[in-house]
């Protein structure tokens, strides 16, 4: 008997009743003829292959390729990936990803592939894995094997998180050789620094540890090990100035291979509630007291520091090289701060939190947005006045010191869903308005794409609206047309290489919850979380 492994409840359940409402019904058959070999666990004697192809054609669910070009193009990435990009170099062979693939002859480069406009080039993980790219792939990959009934991929991202725990974690900090600058050397099986010239692990030889603006993948790896995942997280105090989350700041840099307190200050807005969502979590999981307290006390740091007149927060409370950065509020970082607090606030179930995380957005609503020409400012002032030369939020920009709207009308969705808000949803829909009038970079990327396909699907999940659908669907068909290649995904229109750093993951998730909606399948979508 084929073995249903990860078929949504809804398709098991009715397969019992199915079984159970026939189970006296007489089959004049071969099967039966044969000793009767249907489900005889069941009493039932129906010849098992016709049940199951009625039970399929009714669910839809196969494990073939699907008709539907999204979903067709998600399973052969996932297939290609899975083929070429693993770890086959050095002397350690693991199941991690490899972050860079060259598409014309499917090799992992060392060296020589160019970053795409305003990303660092030490930011990336040449020849290397980095897990924290990865974390939108993966959460496809459990999916697809839901859909299809085939457990490979859900296993592949299993072995590859196992292999990531043991391989990158430092003894002595706790800390993961992940995130902004950090990966594992597929080469030289070691973690590294992107694009360093010092392959050894000196005394002297600091190695950043940064969390990434995508939301931790704390539960998959507990679900893998519960051990080293605690002590992942509570390595988070290394980037603290001291052990005490009340008397001390914080630096958004650790040393990955340091165990001491941080002596430079420069406490990012982003960086507070993706370690309030980290502490939250381990509370969540041990009930341990002193991780709600810190979870409290870095999540609403920024806010304790807000205009209290206009609830207005900047971004950066001290830069030590860049004394005035960060000191007024932005869009993307009052989204994004907003957003992982309320993620926060779930995991503490503290409903205050999540008042204070809808304020955020209201409030950069009632300053920021240009009602007559309906249009939100990519920044302004603490007072809620304009700076000199106030500019159009801009939609389409990534890489380093981005500033982008989809962060905030990402926000804006997810609270509108959890919360059932018209005011925070209407902030979504303000969002949109601007998207038609901006244009699209000649060089858009998979994170360009897979922004807009998401917050498209969102809106329209939220509304059921068709127009959302088809602009989603218009973004769409541009990644099937101008990023597919050699079974993968590239990471920029009219490009040789795949990056994961370059949003692959989030192109991939709006292709997958597209195609999804089409099949009619739009229920066990419900059953995963595809947020950011």
């Amino acid at each position: 008997m084929r073995e249903y492994k990860g078929l949504n409840r809804r398709f098991q359940n009715t397969f019992v009743k199915l079984a159970r409402s026939t189970a006296n019904t007489r089959w004049n058959s071969p099967v039966e003829a044969s000793g009767g070999r249907g489900i005889s666990c069941l009493k039932f004697k129906i010849p098992l292959v016709v049940l199951s192809l009625l039970l399929m054609s009714f669910y839809g669910f196969s494990s073939d390729n699907s008709d539907n070009p999204y979903l067709k193009i998600v399973q052969e990435f996932a297939d290609q990936l899975l083929e070429v990009g693993t770890d086959q170099y050095g002397t350690k062979k693991t199941a991690m990803w490899a972050s860079i693939i060259d598409l014309e002859d499917l090799s992992v480069p060392v060296r020589n592939v160019l970053a795409t406009k305003d990303v660092r080039p030490h930011d990336r993980a040449m020849g290397g894995s980095n897990y924290y790219h990865d974390v939108m792939t993966m959460k496809v990959f459990e999916a697809l094997s839901e859909l299809t009934g085939n457990d490979k991929y859900a296993q592949a991202v299993n072995a590859y998180s196992r292999d990531f725990l043991e391989l990158t974690q430092n003894p002595e900090t706790g800390l993961l050789g992940w995130g902004e600058h950090l990966f594992y050397d597929l080469y030289r099986d070691t973690v590294t620094i992107a694009d360093s010239k010092i392959y050894d692990q000196r005394d002297y030889f600091r190695m950043p540890h940064e969390l990434l603006g995508w939301t931790p993948p704390w539960e998959r790896l507990w679900s893998i090990n519960q051990k080293r995942t605690a002590n992942a997280i509570e390595g988070i105090m290394w980037h603290f100035n001291g052990p005490d989350t009340k008397t001390y700041l914080f630096n958004r840099h650790a040393a990955w291979n340091e165990a001491q307190y941080q002596k430079v200050v420069m406490p990012w807005i982003k960086h507070t509630v993706l370690f309030a969502y980290s502490f939250a979590f381990l509370y969540s999981k041990t009930g341990e007291e002193i991780w709600l307290q810190r979870a409290n006390d870095i999540g609403l740091l920024y806010w304790n520091l807000r205009n209290y007149d206009t609830d207005l927060v900047f971004n950066c409370f001290y830069h030590e090289s860049e004394p005035g950065a960060g000191k007024t509020p932005s869009i993307s970082s009052t989204g994004n701060y907003a957003y992982w607090m309320y993620k926060t606030a779930e995991l503490l179930k503290d409903d205050k939190m999540k008042e204070t995380a809808k304020t955020l957005m209201l409030a950069y609503k009632k300053y920021g947005w240009n009602k007559e020409e309906e249009y939100f400012f990519q920044s302004i002032l603490l007072d809620g006045h304009l700076p000199e030369q106030a500019l159009k939020a801009n939609a389409w920009k990534i890489g380093y010191g981005s500033s982008s709207l989809f962060q905030y009308a990402r926000a804006a969705t997810y609270i509108a869903k959890k919360e059932n808000n018209i005011a925070i949803l209407q902030i979504a829909k303000d969002c949109e308005t601007q998207i038609p009038g901006s244009k699209l970079p000649d060089e858009y990327t998979a994170l360009n794409l897979g922004q807009a396909i998401n917050f498209y699907i969102d809106l329209y999940e939220l509304t059921q609206e068709n127009y959302y659908l088809e602009q989603a669907k218009k973004f769409a068909d541009m990644g099937v047309k101008n990023f597919s290649k050699n079974g993968l995904l590239s990471r920029q229109v009219n490009d040789r290489y795949y990056e994961a750093k370059i949003g692959i993951g989030d192109l991939l998730t709006g292709l997958f919850r597209l195609g999804m909606i089409e099949e009619g399948k739009a229920e066990m979508l419900q059953n995963f979380n595809f947020s950011y």
